[in-house]
């Protein structure tokens, strides 16, 4: 008896050191609130998500989520030898009627379209093989007070100048460890099949960031070349859809320091992209904005204007300007409220957008 109660703690034992190799975590975000805005126009057509970024499409108050909601499963395996192997899938959803996201720029979402890699880690670094953010995206969601969140946000239409993109599928990347507070990544995303089937067949996507973050100082500098592989808003001047013989660059530069009362954070892009031998957006974005701890919570605001300087084709040389400012308040670690106000001007159309958005996001 005492022999087998023995070798059931010897197998205990090794279960438990078994288990202990490897790890799954379950995370996700939940964020819903009410959204209200009037029904200012651009160009001549209703401005959306792209203009004043989260922002409802009309005068009426929605209910809406101020931050993408989520549900994740990333896990990791030690190999052994320093080494340990990585995955992450990330599904996206809302959150007011359940259903899947859209997976820009299409109708309709895709399983887990927000994450999907596979990769190695170790002293050398990490290798990521799959659908995973590019490099220049770490680069300009820095500058963003909100991080790309409710309707106070730059967002990807200002920080990205109008082009490129968040995502890349079949993007193989490698990060460096941190040297001091210094890491570089870069990345290649292989063309898989046509633009349009039967058609142009797709560019590869290349990208890299430089980054520095010690103490209270984090500067990154992001480039992308995302072939034809992305879109261009038609609000910050170009089309909708991926061309033939196109090209879409992209440069972001942002800088913060931590002053302990206040954050404050500058950044610059510059977007362009050509359609064969028309160059359709030629674009620069300057933002500055800060971050501030107040009452227990946080002080969001940011400015920032978008110049476009093609004059004719599809762009307009004129800006667009945003002021977005707002209070998140923490309820605990995992739960906040808040409330945002973001409102966008064009040059030359007298009607400028405003919308005001309060809300309540759990983390898990």
């Amino acid at each position: 008896m005492k022999k087998s109660l023995l070798a059931l703690a010897v197998l205990g034992a090794f279960a438990g050191a078994a288990s202990a190799q490897s790890s799954v975590t379950i995370y996700g975000k939940i964020d819903l609130g009410i959204a209200k805005s009037n029904e200012a126009r651009t160009t001549g057509t209703a401005t959306t998500g792209s203009f004043l970024a989260g922002a409802p499409d009309s005068d009426k108050a929605v209910m809406q989520q101020g931050a993408r909601s989520r549900l994740g499963f990333r896990g990791t395996e030690d190999l052994g030898a320093g080494l340990k192997g990585n995955f992450n899938i990330e599904h996206s959803f809302t959150a007011d009627n359940g259903v899947e996201a859209p997976q820009p720029p299409t109708v309709g979402g895709s399983g887990f379209w927000s994450q999907s890699w596979i990769g190695l880690s170790g002293g050398f670094g990490e290798v990521r093989l799959g659908r995973d953010y590019s490099p220049v995206f770490y680069t300009a969601i820095m500058g963003d007070p909100f991080g790309f969140d409710t309707v106070g946000q730059a967002g990807a239409f200002h920080t990205y100048a109008g082009v490129a993109t968040s995502r890349h599928n079949n993007q193989i990347s490698y990060k460096t460890p941190s040297f001091g507070g210094l890491t570089a990544m870069v990345a290649f995303a292989p063309s898989e099949g046509t633009v349009t089937p039967g058609t142009t067949e797709r560019k590869n996507a290349i990208g890299a960031n430089l980054m520095y973050a010690a103490g209270p100082l984090q500067v990154g500098f992001g480039f992308e070349n995302s072939g034809n592989q992305a879109t261009v808003s038609a609000a910050a001047g170009g089309v909708t859809t991926a061309a033939p013989a196109s090209e879409n660059k992209l440069y972001v530069l942002t800088a913060a320091y931590d002053l302990g009362f206040v954050r404050p954070i500058v950044q610059f892009s510059k977007g362009e992209a050509d359609r064969g031998a028309t160059e359709v957006a030629d674009n620069k974005n300057w933002l500055i904005g800060a971050t501030a701890p107040l009452g227990g919570g946080e002080l969001k605001a940011l400015y920032t204007v978008l110049s476009r300087d093609i004059a004719t084709g599809y762009g307009a040389a004129d800006d667009i300007k945003k002021f977005g400012v707002g209070y998140h308040y923490p309820l605990s670690k995992r739960t906040k409220v808040y409330a945002d106000l973001g409102t966008a001007k064009e040059d030359g159309v007298s009607e400028r957008r405003t919308a005001f958005d309060i809300g309540v996001q759990h983390n898990f």
